[in-house]
């Protein structure tokens, strides 16, 4: 799963569309000057521009202009038209359709005729390929085609160009961690004295940078800049929650109160629903070190609705997705059987008239047992239909249960983190959070289980990454502190097996990050869990300091493990990993049930 929350500053695609020639102004003016121009040249300019403007309002009419511009440079063979049209259409099907395969067909075949006939605008092409791989993840390619385009316009002497593949080089660097790359890239290109509207996005992706170093003193100087107020920053209401987390991060609250009620002004104006979120949370961070805990849970829970609205989202597509693909499985299935059936009615028709009166008999016996048949099956399908009603009901009703469930454990959570937030006995709070943690590890199964169609088990896989992502974002104030290996198999166990599992992995983890690093810089915990001789093997492994002494029969913790080891018919061991440093708790589970 995608950590939606720690993503580098993409301000890509304003980089690359936010300075062209055109606006939305220009366009009645556009569709006047077509029929005007005489030159293959400016006509193919203005219904590109165009063309443009209506992918900027998300119209389909982009493509017609776009394969208008294109057949007028194919009759008139001008090479450097049918590459920016093509250009075009594949921007249109990239950024409102989505459709990267279309997309990128078009971007190469506009390289292609690029490269055939030595056009600079290749160079261009190459930046526009580099940001469609940055923007689906790949990152490596996304670097490799920046690069080129880099180098090419270095050759064309095109500073704007230069400026554009440097911004993105510095961003997809910081995404690959190569982290003194990009920050000497990013902080080159402040020093390019062209576009300095583009410095705004150069702003927000160093202090980001600085911000995941822990660096917040250095960081926040860039991100006051990038959340500067002015027509050349669009983004500026949207950068506030990097400065937030900044500010809160260095529990430094002076002079918030005017960057809170921007961030506040924010959220009803943003049309993101990722943006709204990530403001929601970071202003109730803020309220959280201010210690205004009626406002800090007023937003925090404002930003999980929102956050279940994203996951519902990528639910729903999912589900539309899959839909798709079924029907046209189910197209291509009704083409072959209506093909299988046209043959073997020939078949049938060639053996009819080669023997008529054998195939009159035939034809009979067959008409009999086919209307026994057919009785069959009309009773078969009304049983399946009565089934799957039947089904139906008790998953919506199961699906419900889980829903209701994880509300009310989400209420419960709640409460903790309320009461841990008052309490100021430190025992006492750090047993209230403890508390709510394990509330949080059934929280998402229960998560998990209202969201997939799958309504009795949990992938393994996924739930112990998000467990492990939740619980080391809840003990430390940067994630990146501690790096962690999951090594665990895709299978599908049932509720029975997976919550006490859930609630055994949360102990270990949470011990590990409180007792197994001081004064350790590579901060390292593994995950393990696979089956092996009918056994389930999950091994739980750190680099810290080891243990000195056996684990305390009487802590809560091991008690807890222990009770939920048994009912696992569970073996618990904790030993050190070898003779310089770590442990590894290993538990060997014998009561399980895989589904899939």
């Amino acid at each position: 799963m995608k950590n939606y929350f720690n993503h580098p500053v993409l301000l890509l695609v304003m980089v690359f569309i936010g300075f062209l020639n055109t606006n939305a102004q220009n366009t009645k003016q556009l569709l006047k000057s077509i029929d005007t121009v005489k030159t293959t040249s400016t006509k193919v300019k203005l219904l590109t521009d165009l063309a443009w403007e209506y992918t900027n309002l998300s119209n389909d009419s982009s493509l017609i202009y776009s394969n208008k511009a294109l057949k007028l440079s194919q009759e008139n063979n001008y090479p450097f038209g049918k590459a920016i049209a093509l250009e075009n259409i594949g921007l249109y099907h990239e950024i409102i359709e989505g459709d990267f395969e279309v997309a990128s067909k078009n971007y190469f075949e506009a390289l292609k005729i690029c490269e055939e006939n030595n056009l600079e605008y290749q160079a261009e092409i190459l930046h526009t390929i580099g940001i469609m791989f940055h923007m689906t993840d790949n990152y490596n390619k996304g670097k490799e085609y920046y690069e080129l385009s880099y180098k090419k316009a270095l050759e064309n002497k095109n500073l704007s160009l230069q400026k554009k593949s440097l911004i993105n080089l510095g961003a997809v660097y910081s995404s690959l961690g190569e982290q003194e790359k990009a920050e000497k890239t990013m902080l080159q290109t402040l020093e390019m004295a062209i576009h300095p509207e583009m410095d705004y996005t150069t702003y927000a992706n160093l202090g980001y940078y600085y911000v995941k170093q822990q660096n917040y003193i250095k960081a926040l100087p860039y991100l006051e800049k990038a959340t500067q107020q002015s027509p050349d920053n669009p983004e500026s209401e949207i950068n506030l929650y990097h400065l937030i987390n900044a500010k809160v991060k260095a529990n430094d609250i002076t002079g918030m109160a005017s960057i809170i009620e921007r961030a506040k002004a924010a959220v009803k104006t943003v049309s993101s629903i990722r943006d709204k979120s990530l403001l929601l949370r970071n202003i109730a961070d803020y309220y959280q070190l201010k210690g205004d805990y009626k406002e800090a849970v007023e937003f925090r829970n404002a930003y999980i609705e929102v956050f279940e609205e994203i996951k519902e989202k990528q639910r729903d597509q999912i589900v539309n997705d899959l839909e798709t693909k079924y029907e046209t499985e189910k197209k291509d299935s009704q083409v072959k059987l209506l093909t299988a059936e046209k043959e073997k009615k020939e078949q049938q028709n060639k053996l009819y008239l080669s023997l008529l009166i054998g195939g009159l008999l035939v034809l009979s016996l067959v008409g009999y047992f086919g209307y026994k048949n057919r009785q069959k099956n009309l009773l078969l399908d009304k049983q399946k239909t009565l089934l799957e009603v039947a089904l139906s009901e008790k998953n919506t009703l199961l699906k419900e249960i889980h829903h209701r469930v994880k509300n009310s454990f989400q209420i419960v959570s709640s409460l903790l983190y309320l009461q841990s937030e008052n309490a100021d006995d430190t025992q006492a709070k750090t047993a209230i959070k403890e508390a709510e943690n394990r509330v949080r590890s059934m929280i998402l199964i229960h998560q998990k289980l209202y969201n997939k169609d799958e309504l009795v088990g949990i992938n393994l896989q996924e739930y112990i990454g998000d467990l492990t992502k939740d619980i080391v974002e809840s003990h430390l104030a940067g994630p990146d502190s501690l790096k962690t290996e999951i090594d665990v198999a895709p299978i599908v166990l049932d509720i029975e097996t997976i919550t006490p599992l859930g609630l055994i992995l949360n102990e270990l983890i949470t011990n590990v990050i409180k007792h197994a690093y001081t004064d350790i810089d590579d901060k390292l915990l593994q995950l393990k869990l696979h089956e092996n001789n009918n056994q389930l093997i999950l091994q739980v492994i750190d680099n810290g300091t080891g243990i000195t002494k056996k684990p305390s029969e009487s802590s809560f913790g091991i008690t807890l493990m222990k009770a939920l080891s048994k009912k696992l018919k569970a073996n618990l061991v904790i030993q050190p990993r070898d003779k310089n440093s770590g442990t590894i708790a290993s538990l060997s589970i014998n009561k399980y049930t895989i589904l899939s």
